[in-house]
Parts: structure tokens; C-alpha cells; sequence
């Protein structure tokens, strides 16, 4: 198991709270926002969603203590959902009670979760404002799910998606996907709540700069997101054009099922490390 964390570790703030506050901490003082994720899905026990809602709720009294706003990343399986719904959203709502001026997002997970996922998000966003949402370009349904949120004032993070889908639901080819995502990313530029456009793509984040640009679109009014430890050239190059750069910091001991499953799960995934790590290290090509 060892084996494989050096090679995570590039990729994960570390196993433990400490260890990803000082991560933490030293992205803030770089000028850097963060979403935080502790690691972990698909519990099957009571007490192991307990335990992660425990876990979240230190987190937040840690971050409460550094008075920079973050944003949170729930996954729902992970607080009980395939237990039982109603024991789910009660650990969810103690969180969100404890979020204070922080935004608390839900993850989308695989399709077989995502209605479910997004209906408790609407459902307690009428009472958590600062409750935002998760959204995957490749999905079909995806656009009626941008048109729901822009109506609701949900908080959208925009990627494309990491897991496997069937054709019937999503589109597979990558031409399409960025089509999709480009459509719904101006959508949500122009009309959504503070919108995070979750990309590493330079094609994808070339047309988007050039959009904001025509449309004269506020660059504090949204953020760009990525990966930790993914691209960290783009990531300044963002930061100091101005833009509002936030940086998805994973940690927990569950790094090596996180590390395994976005690498087996789609050959893309590991297709996607590899180039751009090796993109990170020849330097940008589009975005000079």
C-alpha cells in the first residue's frame, strides 16, 4: 500500500487534520481559495458516517479559527445516503449548521447517486443558502440540472466528470463533452451564484478567459478550480491575471481507494495525470 503514497501525496494534503491545515494555510497565504474534501465514500455503517460528520465538524472549527472563507465538499454516500436518506441529511444539516460563512458543496458521485444527491440539495438550500452543488458536463441531463440551480441561487462547481458513464446517459466523445461544458459554464457565468469552473483544459480555459473578457464578466464574481497538486503553473497563471483561484484539497487516510479508483476507473484519468504532470513541467502553450 505504501508503495503507491509517494506518488499520491503529490496529489493529497496529507492523512490527517494537522497535516492538511499547514497545506492549507500555506495555499491561503499564496492567495489561493480552497475546497476541502476528507476522503472517504460508500460507507456502509452507521458509525463510519458518524465518524465523517465528526471529522467535518472539526474541520470546520479548525477553519473557523483561520478566518479565511472555504468551501467544503460532502459526498453524500459518505454521510449515509445508501443507509438510510433521513439519517444522511441529518448529519448533513449538522454540518451545515456548524459551516457558518463557509460554503458546504455536495459532491455529484455516480449517476446512480446523482437525483438523489441534487434533490437533497434543493430541498436543504431553501434553509442553507450557503449550500452549493456539484454538476458533470458529460451527463445528458446536465443542462436542465444548470437551468434548476441558475433559478435557485445554488452555487454550481462545473467539471466534466471522472466516472465511468454508459452512453445512454453521457456523452463519451471529448469534442462533445467540451461543447456541453462551455455551453453550460457561459450559462452559468452570465446567471448563476458565484459559479466555480472546475477545468485543467486550456482549450476549455482559453475560451472561457475570452468569454469573460467579451462579456465584460466581473472576474470576482466566479472562481476557477483545480486539482491539488494538478497544473500548478495554470493555477498561478490564474491567480495573477486576477482571477479568484480555488484549489480542490483532498486528505484523509482513505487516499489509496481515492488514488485506485481515479485511476482504474476511466483509462482517461490516468491518461490525465500523466499529461499533466508533463504539460506542468514544458510550461503553458495557450494561456501566455
Amino acid at each position: 500500500m505504501h508503495l503507491l503514497y509517494p506518488f499520491a501525496k503529490r496529489f493529497i494534503a496529507g492523512e490527517d487534520l494537522p497535516t492538511a491545515m499547514r497545506s492549507i494555510n500555506t495555499l491561503c497565504g499564496q492567495g489561493y481559495w480552497s475546497t476541502i474534501d476528507i476522503l472517504g465514500e460508500h460507507v456502509h455503517l452507521p458509525e463510519q458516517a458518524d465518524a465523517a460528520k465528526r471529522a467535518y465538524l472539526d474541520l470546520l472549527q479548525e477553519a473557523n479559527r483561520m478566518g479565511h472563507r472555504m468551501d467544503f465538499s460532502v459526498k453524500l454516500t459518505q454521510m449515509g445516503l445508501d443507509i438510510d436518506p433521513e439519517f444522511c441529511k441529518r448529519n448533513v444539516e449538522e454540518i451545515l449548521q456548524s459551516a457558518g460563512n463557509h460554503t458546504v458543496r455536495f459532491d455529484i458521485e455516480g449517476s446512480e447517486h446523482t437525483q438523489r444527491i441534487i434533490s437533497m440539495c434543493v430541498d436543504l438550500h431553501e434553509k442553507y443558502p450557503n449550500l452549493g452543488q456539484a454538476l458533470q458536463a458529460y451527463l445528458f441531463r446536465t443542462g436542465s440540472d444548470v437551468e434548476n440551480m441558475i433559478q435557485r441561487r445554488v452555487s454550481v462547481r462545473l467539471c466534466k466528470g471522472a466516472y465511468k458513464e454508459p452512453p445512454s446517459i453521457a456523452w463519451q466523445d471529448m469534442d462533445d463533452i467540451r461543447a456541453n461544458f462551455l455551453q453550460q459554464a457561459f450559462r452559468l457565468l452570465k446567471e448563476g451564484h458565484e459559479p466555480s469552473i472546475a477545468t485543467h483544459d486550456e482549450f476549455l480555459l482559453t475560451e472561457i478567459l475570452s468569454f469573460v473578457e467579451k462579456e465584460k464578466i466581473d472576474p470576482q464574481s466566479f472562481y476557477f478550480e483545480m486539482l491539488y497538486g494538478i497544473r500548478r503553473d495554470l493555477q498561478g497563471l490564474l491567480r495573477d491575471k486576477g482571477y479568484r483561484m480555488r484549489i480542490y484539497v483532498p486528505y484523509g487516510k482513505s487516499w489509496l481507494p481515492y488514488t485506485l479508483r481515479r485511476l482504474v476507473e476511466k483509462k482517461e484519468n490516468i491518461l490525465f495525470v500523466l499529461r499533466h504532470l508533463f504539460r506542468e513541467t514544458v510550461g503553458l502553450r495557450r494561456l501566455n
